[in-house]
């Protein structure tokens, strides 16, 4: 089965957290706004045990292609092989393209919100 994931850079997502993470699992930068969203998310989760949303660390001003590489790192320990991760708030910078092509998503579409990365 296809694994999806939405990665939210966006620091205030806490409106459409919730439809979001009931249709797939979400990695939510941790600022206080996404957090309180989270916490309803997850107490969500009891009644709805699909919901799944996990919060890493803002990086630094500039997402560098550590920042990447390390985030998709965490996600590949948590999650099953990757096929597609939607990118939300964030743009598809070259260092974005390069970590996730290391990554094996090869693919690339911007989107309204951000962009999408799939497997070649």
């Amino acid at each position: 089965m296809p694994m999806h994931i939405a990665i939210v850079f966006s620091p205030d997502y806490s409106s459409e957290l919730q439809k979001l993470a009931f249709h797939t699992p979400v990695w939510l930068v941790d600022t206080p706004a996404n957090h309180a969203a989270a916490e309803e998310a997850w107490r969500a989760a009891i009644e709805w045990p699909h919901i799944t949303v996990t919060l890493f660390r803002p990086p630094e001003e500039h997402v560098t292609k550590e920042d990447w590489s390390t985030l998709l790192e965490q996600i590949s320990f948590r999650e099953r092989a990757l096929d597609s991760v939607d990118v939300i708030g964030a743009p598809l910078s070259l260092v974005a393209r390069a970590a996730l092509t290391e990554a094996g998503l090869a693919r690339f579409e911007e989107t309204s919100s951000g962009f999408r990365a799939k497997r070649a």
